[in-house]
């Protein structure tokens, strides 16, 4: 309804930023989701049925551009960093590296 009247008035509205995100939070499982799920997934942390506690997640990748970000067990800053980086889309020069970082790596997009 805004750009209708913006545009019969002769203006223009800052365009929509959005960021796909999706969450579940059962009993003491809780992960977000930010971004498409398309491209290779490139998943860290925990393997199988680790400690308690433990975070993992997967940043999707295509063309070397992260494209989403999932991230189990996570703290609300932690989130908001796999936001960022869903956001940012940045290139990826490595899976294995992209893999090694983990969190760390959405650390850089804080």
């Amino acid at each position: 309804m805004q750009a209708i009247k913006a545009a019969e008035e002769g203006k223009t509205i800052p365009e929509y930023d959005y960021l796909p995100y999706f969450y579940s939070r059962a009993f003491e499982l809780s992960w977000q989701f930010y971004g498409d799920n398309v491209g290779e997934g490139i998943t860290w942390g925990r393997e199988g049925a680790c400690a308690a506690k433990s975070k993992f997640g997967t940043y999707w990748v295509k063309d070397g551009k992260i494209m989403g970000a999932f991230l189990e067990g996570g703290t609300p800053e932690e989130n908001k960093m796999m936001a960022n980086v869903a956001k940012a889309q940045p290139c990826v020069c490595s899976n294995d590296e992209l893999r090694a970082a983990g969190l760390s790596f959405a650390a850089k997009f804080h």
